[in-house]
C-alpha cells in the first residue's frame, strides 16, 4: 500500500512527539494526571458497572468515550506508553492538516512547545482523547466520520463546540440551496447529523446540567469573554471573504464563555482561530507568528514546572 508523501511527513513530525512524551509522562505525577493514575490503576479487574461508577467517583464525570477506552486498555498496556501513542496520534493529524493546508514548515516547530498542545498532551487527558476522535473523523468521509464525531463527544461533550463550528460552512451553503428552493443529500447528512448530536446530549443532559451549574457560579459572567471575543475577531478577520462563517464557528464559544468561564472555552477559540490564521499567508501573519512565540513560550514554562513539580499548573491554583 502506497503512503501519501503528506502522510509520512505527518508521522516523522509526530515522532519526536512520541519520544518527548515517554520521558515527560513519568514526572506528570500531580494535578489532573494524579487523578488519570489513580483511576487507571484501580479500574483493572473491575466488573464493568462498578468500574464505571469508580470512574465517576475518581475524575467526576459520567462522559463514557474515555471510560470505555481505558476500561479495554488497562489491563494491557502501561498508562505512559498508552498515552505517549495518543499524544503522537493527536500531533500526526495536527500536522497532517498543516500539510495538507500548505502551512508554512518554519512554524511547525513552535507547535512542539505550543501552551495549549503541551496542556492536552500532559494534563487534559480526556480532552485529548476527544480531540483526537475528532481529528480522526475531520480527516475522514461519509458515515465513519460521523462515528467518530459521535465517539469525540462522548469522551468530552465540550468537544461539541468545535462540531458545530465545523459544520457552518455547510450550514451556510445548505440555507443557500434552500432559499433557491432545492433540498439534495447535504440537507439530509446535516439532519441526520443533528439528530445524532441532540441524542448524546439527552444521554448525557445530567452531566450537562450539573457541569453548567458549578461552572457558571464559580467562573462565569461577563469578564470571562474577554479572550474567546478577541480569539473571534481574529478568526473573522483572518477568515477575509469567509469572515460570516468564522464569525458563526466563533460566537458560540464566547457566548459560552460566559456561562462556563474562558479558561474552559478559549482553548477551543484558539483553535477556530488557528484553523482560519494558519491558511492566511501559510501561517506567516503578524497574529499566528505572535500568538505563537506567546505560547511557546507559556509552554517551556509548563514543561518545566511539570518536570520540576509533577504539574504543569504548579502555583497556578
Amino acid at each position: 500500500m502506497k503512503v501519501s508523501s503528506v502522510k509520512l511527513q505527518a508521522f516523522l513530525w509526530a515522532i519526536p512527539v512520541f519520544i518527548g512524551s515517554l520521558l515527560v509522562f513519568p514526572y506528570c505525577v500531580l494535578g489532573d494526571q494524579e487523578f488519570y493514575r489513580n483511576f487507571y490503576a484501580g479500574v483493572v479487574g473491575l466488573p464493568i458497572a462498578e468500574a464505571f461508577q469508580f470512574y465517576k467517583d475518581s475524575l467526576g464525570t459520567s462522559e463514557p468515550g474515555y471510560f470505555f477506552f481505558s476500561y479495554t486498555f488497562a489491563p494491557l498496556v502501561h498508562k505512559d506508553l498508552l498515552f505517549s501513542a495518543v499524544n503522537f496520534l493527536f500531533f500526526y493529524h495536527v500536522f497532517l492538516w498543516m500539510l495538507r493546508n500548505d502551512v508554512s514548515r518554519i512554524l511547525f516547530p513552535a507547535f512542539y512547545l505550543n501552551f495549549y498542545l503541551l496542556v492536552l498532551a500532559f494534563s487534559a487527558e480526556r480532552l485529548k482523547l476527544s480531540l483526537l476522535f475528532f481529528l480522526v473523523g475531520y480527516a475522514l468521509t461519509g458515515l465513519f466520520r460521523y462515528c467518530f464525531y459521535a465517539v469525540s463527544i462522548l469522551a468530552h461533550v465540550q468537544t461539541l463546540m468545535l462540531l458545530v463550528a465545523t459544520q457552518t460552512r455547510r450550514v451556510l451553503f445548505i440555507l443557500h440551496r434552500l432559499s433557491l428552493g432545492r433540498v439534495g443529500y447535504g440537507f439530509l447528512s446535516l439532519f441526520f447529523l443533528m439528530v445524532g448530536m441532540a441524542l448524546v446530549l439527552v444521554v448525557l443532559r445530567e452531566h450537562i446540567a450539573s457541569k453548567i451549574g458549578f461552572y457558571t457560579e464559580a467562573w462565569g459572567g461577563w469578564g470571562s469573554i474577554l479572550k474567546p471575543l478577541v480569539f473571534m475577531l481574529l478568526s473573522v478577520y483572518y477568515a477575509r471573504a469567509r469572515w460570516i462563517e468564522a464569525l458563526l464557528a466563533s460566537l458560540p464559544m464566547v457566548l459560552a464563555a460566559y456561562f462556563v468561564g474562558a479558561e474552559r472555552i478559549v482553548i477551543f477559540s484558539y483553535f477556530v482561530f488557528m484553523f482560519y490564521g494558519l491558511q492566511s499567508k501559510r501561517g506567516l501573519n503578524i497574529a499566528v507568528v505572535l500568538t505563537s512565540l506567546y505560547f511557546s513560550y507559556k509552554g517551556v514554562d509548563f514543561l518545566i514546572k511539570a518536570i520540576s513539580f509533577g504539574d504543569g499548573f504548579a502555583g497556578a491554583y
